[in-house]
């Protein structure tokens, strides 16, 4: 691992560290904040120095940026999903119709591929049974359930700054 590589690692876990204490101390007294910025750099250091390149590089301050508008439109679609779980399941027949799907998704790597599939299985209605490489096989309660993963797909891609190809 290259010492530059290593620096803007240290330097943005200790800029995303820094905003959480801030955040969670709510204040900004002289004091607090060189305790924070002192934690925060020792936690960073200390933390890329035992996790080295387990950090994903994938993980970019664009992506730390995009994250809570991700997570706010995954909220979204979870509450929807449960809305319709609660209507098939209030349904006087219950009118589910269960299969196992084959997803082939475009998503590049480990970390955009696993996230797609941790959201499908948040998601009610929708588990995901098994990811190899870019097979995903996910068990839906309706047929019309699996309309849905392309759009979990594009978020995730806009998530990760993925472009579809061809």
């Amino acid at each position: 691992m290259g010492g530059g590589y290593a620096f803007s690692r240290r330097l943005l876990l200790c800029i995303i560290l820094f905003a959480f204490w801030i955040a969670l101390t709510a204040t900004l007294a002289l004091y607090d904040l060189v305790l924070g910025a002192v934690c925060s750099a020792f936690v960073a250091v200390l933390t890329v120095a035992l996790l080295g390149r387990a950090l994903d590089p994938r993980i970019t301050p664009m992506v730390l940026l995009r994250l809570p508008w991700f997570l706010l439109r995954l909220i979204w679609e979870i509450i929807k999903a449960n809305y319709d779980v609660a209507k098939i399941i209030l349904h006087p027949r219950l009118p589910i119709d269960p299969e196992i799907v084959e997803y082939r998704t475009y998503l590049p790597g480990d970390l955009p591929r696993t996230v797609f599939s941790d959201s499908i299985t948040l998601t009610p209605g929708t588990v995901t049974v098994e990811l190899e490489e870019d097979l995903l096989k996910i068990h839906c309660l309706c047929p019309y359930h699996q309309e849905g993963l392309a759009g979990l797909e594009r978020m995730v891609a806009w998530l990760f700054g993925v472009k579809r190809h061809g």
